[in-house]
């Protein structure tokens, strides 16, 4: 296995199209590394340039120390699992899995063992015999990552291999990506789209929108300290409630207010981040707090850093482990997640705490984390 370095990375397409700006990300051996962002963000331009299916117009890519900017593909040392599976349609599983090694001249001895211990790992032992046309899509997927694990690469490079699955499988799939890391202790790359994935999976996340690394850290890091309004909306579901609140002085201490829709003020104590609002005092910012973190009173009473509102419902929506209750603050629809014992139905009295431990704050114009 190997690190991976990309410094300074860019990418232009036509001459005038730049679809990646300045990457810069950094992950030691063994790591696994999510790509994540919205559709055109530029994660998969980024995939196929560590992989050398794309030339890099400025920058540097480090496999294991080694510069490979300029190298093909094939002498980078990598395997690549893609969304289509892309299995040979007349070979069966056994050749499908074995016809990358054949082609490096590894002695028949070597590529029966090497086959069985894949099938063996990814439990598609009863599948050797088998063409791709005869197997489920997530055999297939299974089929496409043993061709890759057989590689023994210094780096795997995963682009949204998930995608074609349905949701069940798909959770299944992740599992087994995820004992697979950790059995192996592979060194990995994966692209998706799919904020669960990128929390369930990654040691490291780098969250991309425009072409811009927008945020680069571990999953709680970007879940709980997100740089911006685009990292705190884009990881999490149900997202982040966003509500635009004024900044102002009662008592002598700083406080941000909230109002319901029947007109009730509610004022949230800034105590220590109060420092960092004070240039906001008269001004408005966005409070951004998790749907976790506005939920029904507990028996065993209120968080510290905590306030207890009180509204009317408005939508609510079982989702079994827990019910979605919809409120409005300042003119914004807020997600609160209550247990799913905590009765109330649409237009009842609701009455839940914030938690204001894992609040964050947004300045309204540039959007970026303010404290």
């Amino acid at each position: 296995m190997a690190a991976l370095d990309i410094e300074h990375v860019r990418k232009v397409f036509g001459g005038k199209t730049e679809v990646l700006k300045d990457i810069n990300i950094s992950i030691d051996d063994g790591e696994f590394l999510i790509l994540v962002g919205p559709s055109g963000c530029g994660k998969s331009t980024l995939l196929n340039s560590i992989a050398g299916l794309e030339d890099i117009t400025d920058g540097v890519i480090r496999i294991g120390g080694q510069d490979v900017s300029r190298k093909s593909p094939k002498d980078r040392d990598i395997a690549m699992v893609f969304q289509s599976y892309a299995l040979y349609p007349s070979m069966n599983v056994r050749q499908n899995i074995s016809f990358g090694l054949e082609i490096r001249k590894i002695p028949k001895e070597e590529i029966n063992t090497e086959v069985d211990r894949v099938a063996k790992l990814l439990q598609i032992e009863h599948l050797l015999d088998r063409k791709p046309s005869q197997l489920s899509g997530g055999q297939r997927q299974r089929v496409a990552m043993g061709r890759a694990l057989a590689r023994k690469p210094a780096i795997y490079l995963f682009d949204e291999p998930l995608s074609n699955l349905d949701a069940k499988l798909r959770v299944e799939m992740r599992t087994e990506i995820k004992k697979l890391h950790q059995n192996l202790g592979t060194t990995i790359v994966y692209v998706t789209h799919d904020q669960i994935e990128a929390m369930t999976l990654a040691d490291r996340i780098a969250v991309m929108k425009d072409g811009i690394l927008q945020q680069f850290g571990s999953p709680q890091e970007i879940y709980d300290e997100p740089n911006n309004i685009f990292v705190a909306g884009f990881m999490g579901s149900p997202s982040m409630n966003f509500v635009p609140t004024p900044v102002q002085k009662e008592g002598g201490m700083l406080v941000a207010k909230l109002t319901t829709l029947e007109g009730t003020t509610f004022s949230l104590p800034l105590g220590d981040r109060g420092n960092v609002l004070g240039k906001y005092e008269g001004k408005q910012v966005i409070l951004g707090v998790r749907p976790e973190r506005i939920s029904n009173v507990s028996a065993d009473g209120n968080p510290e850093d905590s306030i207890v509102l009180k509204s009317k419902a408005g939508v609510v929506e079982p989702t079994g482990p827990d019910t979605l209750v919809h409120m409005n603050l300042n003119g914004i629809e807020v997600n609160c997640r209550v247990d799913p014992d905590y009765k109330v139905k649409t237009g009842d009295p609701l009455e839940v705490i914030m938690d204001l431990s894992k609040a964050v704050f947004f300045d309204k114009d540039t959007e970026a984390r303010i404290v």
